[in-house]
């Protein structure tokens, strides 16, 4: 039985727009990519200044001679910080981007998690009460 995941859920134009699931929770792939995986989730400022500090860290150890291993320890910090906040950077991207938090979903894949999610919001739809119409014109009697 897999693990239940928590993701958030992002929405540009409502339901008929754009909407994208944000998984909660360490990402593996951007502790190992950490650059790669920030430009691929469209995180570029992160993506850039991850890359300058690793080029600095680079420069450190070649022209100030910083110990190869303080040198190491430095990048396996920053990886797993791009790591643990990536998901982070990944919504305010989103939010760069016109998208607007609108709640929370569960499931056993993302799959489910979107079952779950517009299901629950087409039954809030279904539920909402018709809107009421008003004329701006007179009713003349007759």
């Amino acid at each position: 039985m897999a693990a239940t995941r928590l993701y958030t859920v992002h929405e540009k134009g409502g339901l008929e727009g754009e909407v994208e699931f944000v998984r909660e929770g360490f990402s593996i792939l951007a502790f190992i990519f950490t650059v790669l995986w920030l430009w691929v989730h469209r995180a570029w400022l992160a993506g850039f200044v991850v890359l300058g500090v690793y080029l600095l860290l680079g420069f450190g150890q070649t022209m100030l001679g910083v110990p190869e291993y303080l040198n190491w320890a430095i990048q396996v910090a920053v990886a797993m910080g791009v790591g643990i906040f990536g998901r982070d950077f990944q919504r305010a991207a989103l939010a760069r981007r016109g998208f607007v938090e609108t709640g929370v979903s569960t499931g056993e894949s993302i799959e489910e998690a979107e079952m779950r999610y517009f299901g629950k919001r087409i039954n809030q739809l279904a539920a909402a009460p018709a809107p009421e119409i008003h004329s701006t014109t007179p009713v003349i009697p007759a």
